[in-house]
């Protein structure tokens, strides 16, 4: 592979996995773009391999995304960890979710039985 190709794959695996962390910490890219100090126009290009940032803007993207700058070069993406965080948080929401529905229908039954005897 020629120099200048490593250096767009490069640019392109950094560019993918900025926007794969971004979404899946939920942060639009004005979130991401307001929480390190750089414009959304910026962040895009970013994104989109257009631009390469100078190490204290991908320290810092790297910061507001929670993770360490060498998880944004890591061919396979997302660590575990953040993988990790995703699958807990859902796990909360789907629990919190099965609560609900269980009181809602607790309280429907109830009702319902109310009724029968009234």
């Amino acid at each position: 592979m020629r120099k200048n190709n490593r250096g767009e794959a490069l640019k392109a695996l950094l560019s993918r996995n900025i926007k794969l962390f971004r979404v899946h910490s939920g942060l639009s890219q004005a979130d991401l773009a307001e929480k390190t100090g750089i414009s959304v126009p910026y962040l895009g290009a970013v994104e989109r391999g257009d631009k390469w940032p100078g190490p204290a803007v991908l320290a810092e993207i790297a910061r507001s995304l929670g993770v360490e700058p060498h998880d944004l070069l890591k061919p396979e993406g997302a660590s575990s960890r953040e993988v990790r965080k995703v699958m807990d948080r859902l796990a909360k929401e789907i629990t919190s979710l099965a609560s609900q529905s269980v009181k809602m229908l607790n309280n429907i039954a109830k009702e319902s039985g109310s009724r029968e005897k009234a």
